[in-house]
């Protein structure tokens, strides 16, 4: 893969987008899993890697346990979203990016498999992830290893903005969230947009196809635990890490939302990926400063977990 201009990556993949128009679900599936080893670079190595699984709003679902090396026997764990609109991507598309943060910010990661839209319907996902999170809070902790006094969430694009709703109902449980490129509403999909980002990995289709197949009402538009921003009480919520890109529609909506929590007395830290598209976690081989701009968030993360 190419390392020019990001515009010029995201442009030849544009064609193979998961998210491009004419694209069905289950070929938008098999488009996200071949594009992801295309464009991904390897992951520093960690202790271990481990298949579980772990309660669900509707039953069990698979996750998978990830261990840096020289982990203590107990100590901070991180609850990973992994992005995709709902309706695409798995354990497998995010393995290396959960294996990076593990990595680098030298916790464990739980990396959830949630129901997907359209077969899963809102709240389906949030369900999953409120329950996944309340076992590794409670009786899993121990076969985790988890510290229940360090755990953080953690998601992009839409599982960011399922972390940020995580972070919301479960804040005096959660130390750290974790929101790259976050999805954070999905009431109004017509954005300011960079040059030439039509088309690309989040266009406008993009983000309406979105939402009319997660949601299917206003109200539930506007529910919280879909649409993050929305929510107005925000004390108490655990310091965040906030990760935009340059090239990404859902930039404003992440500022936002940091303003927000700052007024509200949270401590955020927010890093701003200049010259990158969404979804830049998922391409650190192709895109020049991906994975620099990855590192550096993750490693800061693990630092105020650990702390």
């Amino acid at each position: 893969m190419s390392t020019g201009d990001p515009f010029d990556v995201f442009a030849r993949l544009g064609a193979t987008s998961p998210l491009a128009p004419g694209q069905n679900v289950e070929a938008g599936r098999a488009a996200f899993r071949k594009i992801t080893k295309m464009v991904e670079e390897p992951a520093p190595p960690i202790a271990e890697t481990r298949d579980i699984e772990v309660p669900g709003g509707d039953g069990p679902r698979p996750a998978r346990l990830y261990i840096p090396n020289d982990a203590p026997e107990t100590g901070p764990l991180i609850l990973f979203l992994h992005g995709g609109g709902y309706a695409f991507c798995d354990l497998d598309t995010h393995d290396s990016v959960c294996r990076r943060i593990a990595a680098l910010a030298q916790v464990r990661v739980v990396s959830l498999d949630y129901r997907l839209a359209p077969e899963h319907l809102f709240p389906a996902a949030y369900e999953d992830s409120e329950a996944a999170f309340d076992w590794i809070a409670g009786e899993g902790a121990r076969e985790l290893g988890a510290d229940t006094a360090r755990l953080g969430v953690a998601g992009d694009s839409a599982g960011g903005g399922l972390a940020a709703a995580l972070a919301q109902t479960r804040r005096d449980r959660i130390k750290v969230q974790y929101l790259i490129y976050p999805l954070l509403q999905v009431s109004e999909t017509r954005k300011v947009k960079p040059r030439l980002l039509e088309g690309h990995m989040l266009s406008q289709h993009a983000l309406d196809w979105i939402r009319d197949t997660y949601v299917s009402t206003p109200e539930e538009r506007a529910d919280p635990r879909v649409s993050p921003l929305l929510t107005n009480n925000l004390t108490g919520c655990p310091r965040a890490f906030i990760t935009s890109a340059e090239l990404d529609p859902l930039t404003e909506e992440g500022r936002v939302y940091a303003d927000k929590l700052a007024a509200s007395g949270v401590k955020v830290d927010t890093d701003f990926a200049k010259g990158l598209p969404h979804g830049f976690y998922n391409a650190t081989r192709a895109l020049p400063g991906a994975a620099k701009a990855f590192d550096r968030v993750a490693v800061a993360v693990g630092e105020a977990l650990r702390a």
